[in-house]
């Protein structure tokens, strides 16, 4: 799926370091594990960590809000944010204009379950 879609839209196939996108990843559930982080706190987790990761060649940005989203949906819940409020604070991450304790706040405003 991931193949087709960039072959539609565009962008470069690949992914950057295996290392650093499993660190990405790990740190939610580190976040879980060792403190008792709820759904918003993981999910804004993964959000800011994937971003931040750089992990692929291209799409992090995307990837990192659709983790998120998944994540919700995983576990029976949802983000109550318009995809273009999503967009916005993605970009904020990317920018370095909002930290994970930001994304976090709002996340838990924004929780629907």
């Amino acid at each position: 799926m991931h193949t087709i879609l960039i072959d539609e839209y565009g962008g470069v196939h690949g992914l950057r370091d295996d290392g650093i996108l499993e660190s990405a990843l790990a740190a939610a559930e580190n976040r879980a594990y060792y403190e008792n982080a709820d759904l918003a706190s993981c999910a804004a987790t993964y959000a800011f960590h994937l971003c931040e990761a750089h992990a692929f060649l291209d799409g992090n940005k995307r990837i990192a809000a659709m983790a998120a989203e998944a994540f919700f949906e995983l576990n029976g819940a949802y983000l109550a944010l318009d995809n273009e409020r999503l967009e916005q604070l993605i970009f904020q991450i990317a920018a370095g204009e909002i930290d994970r304790n930001g994304i976090e706040q709002i996340f838990q405003e924004h929780t629907k379950i």
